[in-house]
């Protein structure tokens, strides 16, 4: 997927164009285009190394190995170049190189990192009702990571979030697919049941009842869960 960012390619070569030509300070230029100072900072340098090739938009996500990261890691921890030089040298965004460095000094592990566009792009393919609430499950059971849930179903971004909200939301129910059309509208005249009848009618709604409590203190104990491994990591 093609990251399209606030500001477009023109806007940031203008922008360090003027830096360049002395139209303005990097303070006064960055509060012309609406952006922050150190922004600009990033987009000049990288301006400078690349060209306007620094604000190419890709049609997907770049990809970083561990091994390159923490090569990055080093260079900035040696001394021999700050974060905005490493920006500039590798056309990567500052933030995300300080986001790296302090996953360095914190202990946290830096992993590869490999986008899969087509879990943006892919074309739609029909599921069936159970496909649709194991993937759901499966979210819930992996720390709600909807993109890997993409990669290993082979499904859409979209449609794996949508399903998961459903699910938590109104439970299994809600992924099955009805048939469009008017509404039916008939309705069940209580007073023209027999005893019986009656009784059947309320014993169904009380285990329907009971079904979707019991589904809601399911998916509450799940997401405490997650919170209390999630709140762990960090």
């Amino acid at each position: 997927m093609s990251r399209k960012g606030k500001y477009s390619k023109e806007t940031k070569i203008k922008a360090c164009e003027d830096y360049i030509s002395r139209k303005g300070s990097f303070e006064s230029i960055a509060k012309s285009v609406g952006c922050d100072e150190s922004s600009l900072r990033d987009w000049y340098y990288r301006y400078i190394e690349h060209g306007e090739k620094a604000f190419e938009i890709t049609k997907r996500n770049k990809s970083y190995s561990k091994e390159f990261k923490i090569s990055v890691v080093k260079k900035y921890i040696d001394g021999k170049y700050s974060a905005m030089d490493l920006s500039a040298k590798y056309n990567i965004n500052s933030r995300l190189i300080r986001n790296w460095i302090n996953k360095y000094y914190n202990g946290i592990e830096l992993k590869d990192y490999d986008p899969k566009g087509d879990v943006y792009t892919m074309e739609s393919r029909k599921t069936t009702y159970k496909e649709r609430v194991e993937l759901a499950e499966w979210v819930i059971n992996n720390d709600m990571n909807y993109k890997k849930a993409a990669d290993k179903y082979g499904i859409k971004y979209s449609s794996v979030y949508k399903w998961t909200k459903m699910y938590l939301n109104k439970g299994p129910e809600s992924l099955k697919y009805r048939k469009r059309g008017p509404k039916s509208k008939t309705q069940i005249n209580e007073d023209e049941l027999t005893e019986m009848q009656r009784l059947k009618l309320e014993l169904e709604r009380e285990r329907a009842k009971n079904k979707r409590l019991s589904f809601a203190l399911e998916v509450h104990k799940k997401k405490e869960k997650f919170q209390r491994e999630r709140k762990f990591r960090e």
